[in-house]
């Protein structure tokens, strides 16, 4: 019998340009739940505020759920594969350290996905669909009661009230497979 290989034919984009943003999906392996406790989405917020400062890339809207996170990013002039594979990696090492998973495991999928920002209308919707995704997976009812999420500093700025996205759906055309 004959194995065949099937390739995936997936570019990036890359542009090069400094000012580019991008909004990401990771997700863990099998979906696996592993973000469960304060103490974990505490280490992903480490584990962001490291890729931030190492990189000096500008996070612009980020939310963190059980099985996957979300991110908004300007990675200026860092390769953007580097950023998201050090965050992986460093999430990865520090569950390993804490025994939660065995060497060998994965924790996270191969790939992420990443959708290069076309325009502010796009832009826009990528931050409300970040704001709005624990509401579209149950976790809350309204967006602001989710602590793992950046909507509380656009609350904070005064970009958005309180009671955004309180009953209502939010939905980025193309991000529906989250």
């Amino acid at each position: 019998m004959v194995k065949l290989s099937v390739m995936v034919n997936y570019r990036r984009n890359k542009s090069g340009n400094p000012n580019e943003i991008y909004f990401f999906t990771i997700v863990t392996q099998n979906r696996t739940a592993q973000f469960n406790t304060p103490a974990d989405f505490s280490l992903l917020i480490s584990a962001v505020k490291h890729i931030h400062f190492r990189f000096e890339i500008k996070l612009k809207a980020w939310t963190f759920l059980p099985d996957h996170l979300h991110l908004l990013i300007n990675p200026r002039a860092a390769d953007y594969s580097k950023v998201i594979s050090s965050l992986k990696k460093g999430v990865s090492l520090e569950f390993k350290n804490r025994d939660r998973i065995k060497a060998g495991e994965k924790f996270w999928q191969d790939r992420f996905r990443e959708t290069t920002i076309r325009d502010d209308e796009h832009y826009n919707n990528c931050v409300e669909y970040i704001h709005y995704n624990p509401v579209k997976h149950g976790l809350v009812r309204a967006p602001a009661d989710w602590e793992h999420s950046s909507i509380h500093k656009y609350i904070e700025r005064g970009y958005i009230t309180q009671d955004w996205g309180d009953g209502r759906w939010i939905c980025l055309p193309g991000a529906e497979y989250d």
